[in-house]
């Protein structure tokens, strides 16, 4: 793994959904009948893959701190520090991203113990009491998330684009040897003033028509807590 650069925070603006019924093609039939003036139109297949690290007690993860290698769609591989936050869902905030350096897909957190503690360290405002190096020297990858999805252009007006993501989703507990599969959806949104209008046009079709999908704001590493080990969950 090269020196990790100096981490930088990822924004977007996306809307994350579950589907209810898995029916992709009665989904989008009533999506572009509801957005008539809007156009679907197929782009890619891609599969993302993430692999979660901890150590044996979870140590890591119950602070709040997700520790992860992430396998872009583009054959990039980069190890990830993630901050969960723990407000109530009504004010929570959105999980605060850190990529470190490329790395391949052989290594693991714990082969780079110094690099990958001090990028942690330089993530957060105030220093740790524990001894980090020991830490990441412990950790075992616990979770993988599979994400097989369908990319598709959204079309309108006046030069705006969007994106619209199909996703099947497979959690996996390594240690236990546990699946649990999932469908949703994902709206990716572009920023920008100019459109601003057909944001909401669009979110508040889906919100009328569309009941199959339910918004969530949870990370996909929440999801698999909740589903791979609903007993550690209050």
């Amino acid at each position: 793994m090269k020196d990790f650069d100096k981490l930088e925070n990822e924004n977007a603006e996306k809307h994350h959904y579950y589907i209810i019924s898995n029916n992709e093609k009665k989904l989008f039939e009533k999506l572009e009948k509801c957005l008539k003036f809007y156009t679907f139109r197929y782009s890619n297949h891609f599969l993302g893959r993430e692999i979660v690290y901890d150590v044996p007690s979870n140590m890591l993860s119950n602070a709040g701190l997700v520790l992860s290698k992430q396998f872009e769609e583009n054959g990039g591989i980069y190890f990830k520090v993630r901050k969960i936050s723990f407000l109530p869902k009504n004010i929570k905030r959105k999980s605060a991203k850190f990529y470190l350096a490329k790395c391949s897909g052989a290594e693991e957190p714990k082969d780079f113990p110094i690099q990958i503690a001090n990028a942690i360290q330089s993530s957060f405002t105030e220093p740790f009491t524990i001894d980090l190096v020991s830490v990441v020297r412990q950790t075992v990858p616990k979770i993988e998330i599979l994400v097989h999805g369908k990319k598709y252009q959204v079309i309108g007006g006046y030069g705006y684009k969007a994106k619209f993501v199909y996703e099947k989703v497979v959690y996996k507990d390594l240690i236990e040897n546990k699946k649990v599969v999932k469908y949703g959806a994902t709206f990716v949104a572009p920023t920008g003033q100019e459109n601003e209008k057909y944001n909401q046009e669009v979110l508040n079709m889906i919100d009328k028509y569309c009941p199959e999908l339910v918004p969530y704001k949870s990370t996909r590493f929440e999801i698999a807590k909740r589903l791979l080990n609903p007993k550690t969950i209050e």
